[in-house]
């Protein structure tokens, strides 16, 4: 992140599994005003570990007097290079007398020379003199709590022991205990403060460290002082409510140290792991000038690391890349160390105990490698203006990681050209919920075949200046974008809502997850709905739909391995609507489930004074079937559960082009495809030639046997499909007639066998399955008598990835000068026609020599990816139509996604007739003349161009010669 710049949910727990089932199907109900669809049968996509996560930068003191429970501030006298140093004071009680100061004179280390100097003046019987803490803004202190204090000290003219307490600023102690003896070098102490059942009213608090009575004249110099109360986790060093908190959302990665901490402003500033690692007295610590707070990084690599092991997630490790806040980018000639630095940093992560790095991480507690998959090159390079990143500094760092660590998968934080990264990070903010709503169908037009995405930062940014915390309705906006990043899940890989947490006293964003101070914490409406999509995720992607009423509201749903199935369905409205679910596909579905509701005024906020303004309602029964009536309220985050008895397997894009990617190691570079007739397996690229591209695409069709399967036609041969011989070869024939033939071209989808992707059934020959085996394809059975039925390797040879086709488009059309006309009744004597540089229908007749040309255009191969097309304006030869925020637009060649934007799919007409031409970027989306102009359109959405009525006709063109 930069300074500058309705839920409703259906789900499934452990209770609804022991709930009796319902034979299919069940009991009719009354019909309600809409309709929401499941196919539990079928997925879609499979969700990831790493579906939903968080990202945690020290930003608002979420980490500095955050998730570091250190109650101390400014433990090691640094903070704004103040004298004394800042966050203490003297403390003097009976009339003893004392000063303090800031010494540089007797280092503790060389890291750390600051220290605190107390001169005790008089300090006589009855009498004391010490020094105070007030910590981040106060100090938390519980009742029956035992707290661990630890700090460095010498003295001079005093051998005494030391107090330690905590005490509230009126001066009651509410915990005190006594080191041993002190001396004239420096020790560490450790003592424990136990308290009792009183607990301070506020936290208006201090830890106090003082001389007792007799230490006239002497002195005391203090540094690396820390108190902490019990811990989570086994590091001894993370806060614990708020790490309970970020847990109970079931994360599935930590994004860390993520954001504009990892660069810092400069390159002196930016986070250096090397000094963050090691014992306390040995780091530096440094200025986090991106946030405007001293870190003394005492929650240092290894911290952030255990926050995502501790909480049951995998770290998904952020490296510092050569670009800082104000700018600066190290040349490419000095960039090597920086890439070694990242190297070294992923070895202490996950290098073994005999390597340099793994071995400081055994010696700073942790011998075994953490589960590190992703690292991220940079923050938010977008941001960057030179073109380093895309030009040198990812592939550098691209090239040495792969090289050294080829498991792991490489982020990149904009989409780049020199390398074809594993993910890119997006990252989206907006203080407009509507604008999120409006993004649940976002990811459904990205490429199946291209990097995953990882959202690694959104939010609506709807907080105000005394309360960092979002409102109900932002948290509705975000729900509806998470439905749809759910329901993609094949594409995103990971989401985190940013920034996780924000003391209520200091905030530098204006929105954030989770609020705290000294004391206690309390989660956004935005963290109940991260906690109900995390604790509420299956497996497998399901298919849904919802129909009959505003189309703002989306759903998704996922089903478990134990049947348990998710519906998250989205209500930003302000009217509540009844809803008829209709669970096809199962062979019993439970009785009964649960119910839970968040809901409330959408402007609604929680604080740390109202915690539990907007909270889920604690769950409770209702009765679900294989039809049942639910009403999702206005502005509202429910959770309902059921079960489902019966098999899943993988649903084919029917109608779609699609390509079938190897998983076989060694062999990931592989696609089915067809060669002459024979099928087999090609290296294909999208760089790949014409017939290349086609020879490896496949039209989906349901099964010519059996309509719950599948067919798959050849884009390079149309008309003839994948068929299984007698012989157990595969080959490319046109369809039989008989039942025999129709069987023979049909295939029945099954979870991969290798955990991942889809295994094809041979319809014709059960039990065996469509296999690659020496570049070539077979129906084969792991146990069978043919060469091919090979067990070794069987499962991987029979799991293909479903991928978008390498060729997009699935009908022919000819290049070269053309008009379109619409098929709907009472338009077909209109024209696709440019006027004023926008695009609409008109009448022909109104067209006259003049304004002919401009509705004629030159269909050209496609600007993003010539097995699609653009419209090239023959009056205008620098022009193509184009659609902007979703109007189509006569625009001048530009850059930034002008290619795509300019690129459309030929897909048979809709309605039968013509030609569908659908935007590349958006696949549900197709040019539609509606109100006289021209869209982009989906078949029912957010826009008024997206109305159902006569889609199918507004989208189907036909075709003709040109008018110009």
């Amino acid at each position: 992140m930069r300074r500058s710049r309705t839920a409703f949910v259906l789900a499934i727990t452990a209770a609804a599994v022991a709930t009796p089932l319902l034979t299919v199907p069940g009991a009719a109900v009354a019909a309600p005003t809409s309709t929401l669809s499941l196919d539990v049968s079928r997925y879609t996509a499979q969700t990831n570990p790493t579906q939903w996560g968080h990202i945690v930068e020290d930003i608002n003191h979420s980490v500095e007097g955050g998730l570091d429970a250190n109650l101390v501030r400014n433990s090691t006298m640094k903070e704004g290079a103040a004298d004394p140093p800042s966050s203490w004071s003297a403390v003097t009680g009976g009339g003893g007398t004392g000063s303090i100061a800031l010494d540089t004179s007797v280092p503790l280390t060389a890291a750390n020379p600051d220290a605190l100097r107390l001169d005790v003046g008089q300090d006589g019987a009855g009498q004391r003199v010490g020094v105070a803490n007030t910590g981040f803004y106060g100090v938390g202190v519980a009742a029956d709590t035992t707290y661990t204090a630890t700090f460095f000290a010498r003295t001079a003219r005093y051998t005494g022991p030391l107090r330690v307490s905590l005490e509230g600023a009126d001066g009651t102690v509410y915990a005190a205990a006594s080191t041993g003896a002190t001396s004239g070098d420096w020790r560490q102490y450790t003592v424990n403060l136990s308290t009792g059942r009183r607990k301070p009213a506020d936290t208006s608090n201090r830890v106090v460290i003082s001389v007792p009575a007799g230490g006239s004249g002497a002195s005391l110099w203090l540094d690396v002082v820390r108190v902490t109360p019990p811990t989570y986790g086994t590091s001894g060093e993370l806060r614990s409510d708020l790490m309970q908190k970020l847990a109970a959302t079931r994360p599935g990665f930590w994004r860390v140290p993520g954001g504009n901490y990892l660069e810092g402003q400069t390159l002196a500033t930016r986070f250096d792991w090397k000094k963050t690692v090691g014992p306390y007295e040995d780091r530096p610590g440094h200025q986090n000038d991106a946030w405007g707070y001293w870190s003394t990084d005492q929650a240092g690599l290894r911290t952030y690391l255990d926050m995502a092991e501790q909480s049951g997630a995998e770290p998904l490790l952020a490296l510092f890349a050569g670009y800082t806040l104000d700018g600066t980018t190290v040349p490419q000639d000095e960039l090597q160390p920086y890439v070694q630095d990242a190297l070294d940093e992923i070895q202490y992560a996950i290098g073994a105990t005999d390597t340099p790095w793994g071995a400081q991480r055994a010696k700073d507690g942790h011998p075994a490698p953490y589960d590190v998959r992703y690292v991220e090159v940079g923050n938010e390079d977008f941001f960057d203006r030179t073109g380093s990143y895309d030009g040198y500094r990812f592939p550098m760092f691209y090239d040495a990681i792969k090289a050294a660590y080829p498991q792991l998968q490489v982020v990149a934080t904009t989409p780049v050209t020199t390398r074809t990264p594993d993910v890119v990070d997006e990252h989206y903010y907006n203080n407009d919920p509507a604008a999120f709503t409006a993004m649940a169908h976002h990811y459904e037009g990205y490429s199946r075949s291209g990097p995953k995405v990882l959202v690694g930062e959104y939010a609506i940014t709807n907080g105000t200046s005394g309360n960092p915390t979002g409102t109900l309705s932002g948290a509705i906006g975000e729900a509806g974008f998470m439905t749809g990043m759910l329901r993609n899940a094949d594409v995103v890989m990971g989401a985190s809502y940013a920034p996780a947490l924000a003391d209520v006293h200091d905030f530098q964003w204006p929105t954030n997850l989770v609020g705290f101070d000294a004391a206690t914490s309390y989660g956004s409406p935005s963290y109940w709905v991260q906690q109900m999509f995390g604790a509420n995720k299956g497996r497998y992607v399901l298919p849904a739909s919802l129909t009959g009423t505003d189309p703002s509201l989306s759903v998704s749903a996922t089903r478990g391995d134990d049947g348990t199935v998710y519906v998250h369905v989205v209500n930003p409205t302000t009217t509540a609507v009844t809803t008829q679910l209709r669970v096809a596909g199962a062979s019993a579905i439970s009785t009964s489930g649960t119910v839970s509701t968040l809901t409330g005024d959408p402007d609604a906020r929680n604080s740390i004074t109202a915690p539990n303004t907007v909270r889920p309602t604690a769950a409770r029964s209702v009765t679900t079937g294989a039809r049942f009536s639910r009403t999702f309220p206005a502005s509202s985050v429910t959770v309902l559960t059921f079960s489902v008895s019966g098999a899943v397997a993988p649903a084919l894009p029917v109608g779609q082009p699609t390509s079938l990617r190897v998983t076989t190691p060694g062999y990931t570079d592989r696609s089915v495809a067809v060669s002459g007739t024979q099928g087999v397996t090609a290296a294909v690229t999208e760089q790949s030639s014409d017939d290349l591209r086609k020879s490896a695409t496949f039209v989906v069709h349901a099964g010519a046997g059996r309509s719950s399967c599948y067919s798959l036609e050849s884009r390079l041969l149309p008309g003839s499909y994948l068929t299984v011989t007698a012989d157990h070869t595969v080959t490319a024939a046109p369809l039989g007639t008989t039942s025999a033939a129709l069987r023979a071209a049909t295939f029945c989808p099954a979870v991969g066998h290798a955990g991942q992707g889809v295994s094809l059934e041979s319809l014709a020959q059960p039990g065996r399955f469509l296999r690659h085996y020496a570049n070539v394809l077979y129906a084969a059975d792991a146990s069978g008598g043919s060469f091919f039925d090979n067990a070794r390797s069987y499962d991987v040879d029979t799991t293909f990835l479903l991928e978008g086709g390498f060729w997009r488009s699935t009908v022919d059309v000819p290049l070269g000068n053309h008009s379109f006309q619409p098929t709907t009744p009472g338009y077909t004597d209109d024209v696709l026609r440019h006027f004023a540089f926008v695009a609409q229908v008109s009448p022909v007749s109104e067209l006259d020599a003049t304004t002919r040309p401009d509705a004629t255009f030159t269909v050209v191969p496609g600007l993003a990816d010539t097995s699609c097309y653009s419209f090239r304006s023959e009056n205008y030869p620098d022009r193509y139509l184009r659609h902007y925020d979703y109007q189509v637009r006569l625009d001048p060649v530009g850059t930034g996604t002008y290619a795509q934007d300019a690129t459309f799919c030929a897909q048979p007409g809709h309605d039968g007739q013509g030609v569908s031409w659908q935007a590349i970027g958006f696949p549900d989306r197709y040019l539609r003349h509606f109100q006289g102009k021209v869209w982009i359109a989906s078949d029912g959405g957010p826009l008024p161009s997206d109305a159902p009525a006569s889609w199918s006709e507004d989208t189907s063109w036909l075709t003709v010669d040109p008018l110009g």
